[in-house]
């Protein structure tokens, strides 16, 4: 294998010794002149340089034949093409190999996943079937405890009608009864229900059971008020009573509307607020004539008393309840508000509210009698779940309470302005304060 390079790179860059001149068909020393004689050797020359290159093209194809049979030769190039084969064929075993456990090691991991999967479904749905068990035995408890206290106090007692002294409205006094029982149900838990349920069951006196049923029931509208309106429990129940028929005199039903109205209509915050409550009341309810403590005071009275005041200012309202419904239906459906006036129209929500805003200032007056549309039916179309009619009537409550805000606003001012000019015209001047000398 060694003489290779030697044997055909010797024979490949062969050169012929010979000059062929002795083959010369003509003799340059036959010519008759210097040019004849030069012509004869330049054909000379080119015809030896043809004989040379066809010797040397001779030579090249023999070597090259002979290489091409040479069996050592073809033994190396097989071998060297075997070897190369072997190489790549290794390679490509190694990455097969490489790959297969790739995918053998992805399918173990899948699998893995697949169980970890598994067993955190698993999991998952017993933890969703414990809430739901707990959820449900939560609930079937709290419709035991419900069904106790109703039993309790509808069954047993019958509203606590039956004690002295009895109600002169049993109508209204049941309804009461009953709304004070669906607001305690709501309210409590299961636990505060089931303590309430055994400590009325073993109570024998019906008396003490209806004080510990308002008690509780006081309790918790005290909870639900706001912690601006609300007022110590440390109050004895004489002084509520005298409050109460204290004010009875001065707050019908009219006024605490009013005042209801004038607190809803005038947030906290407004400037002189109470003030204003005061005025707006004062030019609303004829003959009446109350000022911003009054106002502050009754208010805080009204949330403290909250269930003797309301059903003094809809009383009319409770009796068309209690002829017009089954008393079944009453337990069901009866709720307590938390204002007292009674709107039989569904109220707005804020997407409504916000809706019907941007169509109003989408929608003006120019732009619609420019384009000969109805701009009420475009806004109604606009805020999608009210009608032309209720659009109009809301737009025109908002008017009025905007014009009564800002008239109850203007009266307080104007009421405590007058009365500071009052304090400083009565004012003692400085001379007549002074001592004479």
């Amino acid at each position: 294998m060694s003489i290779r390079p030697l044997v055909y790179s010797n024979r490949e860059n062969y050169d012929t010794i010979r000059d062929y001149s002795f083959l010369d068909e003509e003799d340059k020393e036959k010519g008759e002149d210097r040019e004849t004689r030069r012509a004869i050797e330049r054909q000379n020359r080119a015809e030896r340089a043809r004989r040379r290159a066809d010797e040397l093209r001779s030579v090249r194809q023999i070597v090259e034949m002979a290489r091409e049979n040479d069996p050592r030769l073809l033994a190396a190039i097989k071998a060297e093409r075997d070897l190369k084969a072997a190489k790549r064929q290794a390679r490509l075993d190694i990455l097969r190999e490489k790959r297969a456990a790739e995918e053998q090691q992805a399918k173990f991991e899948a699998e893995q996943l697949a169980i970890v999967r598994a067993a955190s479904e698993e999991r998952r749905r017993a933890e969703a079937d414990r809430m739901r068990r707990e959820r449900e035995q939560v609930r079937q408890e709290a419709k035991r405890e419900r069904r106790r206290l109703r039993t309790v106090v509808v069954d047993r007692y019958d509203h606590f009608c039956q004690i002295e002294p009895r109600p002169a409205d049993f109508g209204a006094e049941r309804v009461r009864i009953l709304a004070a029982l669906d607001l305690l149900c709501q309210r409590l838990s299961n636990v505060q229900l089931q303590d309430l349920n055994t400590r009325l069951e073993q109570i024998t006196s019906a008396d003490e059971a209806r004080d510990l049923f308002n008690a509780k029931y006081q309790e918790i509208q005290q909870e639900m008020q706001p912690p601006g309106l609300q007022i110590g429990t440390k109050s004895s129940q004489s002084d509520s009573a005298e409050h109460s028929t204290t004010a009875s005199v001065k707050y019908t039903p009219e006024v605490i509307q009013a005042l209801i109205k004038a607190v809803n209509l005038l947030p906290a915050g407004t400037p002189k607020r109470w003030e204003a409550i005061a005025a707006y009341i004062n030019q609303h309810v004829p003959n009446t004539s109350i000022s911003g403590k009054e106002a502050l005071k009754q208010a805080k009275a009204l949330s403290h008393d909250d269930a003797h005041l309301r059903k003094e200012a809809n009383t009319k309202a409770f009796d068309a309840f209690a002829s017009s419904m089954r008393e079944s239906e009453a337990v069901k459906n009866v709720t307590i508000t938390s204002e007292l006036e009674a709107d039989a129209a569904r109220p707005w929500t804020v997407t409504e509210q916000r809706a019907l805003e941007q169509a109003l200032r989408s929608c003006s007056a120019d732009q619609m009698s420019a384009s000969g549309e109805d701009r009420w039916q475009r806004i109604a179309n606009i805020v999608g779940t009210r009608t032309r009619r209720e659009c109009m009537l809301r737009c025109k409550e908002l008017s009025d309470q905007v014009r009564a805000k800002k008239a109850a606003i203007a009266a307080a001012t104007k009421g405590s302005t007058q009365n500071g000019l009052a304090t400083a015209l009565t004012k003692p001047s400085g001379a007549s304060r002074s001592k004479p000398t």
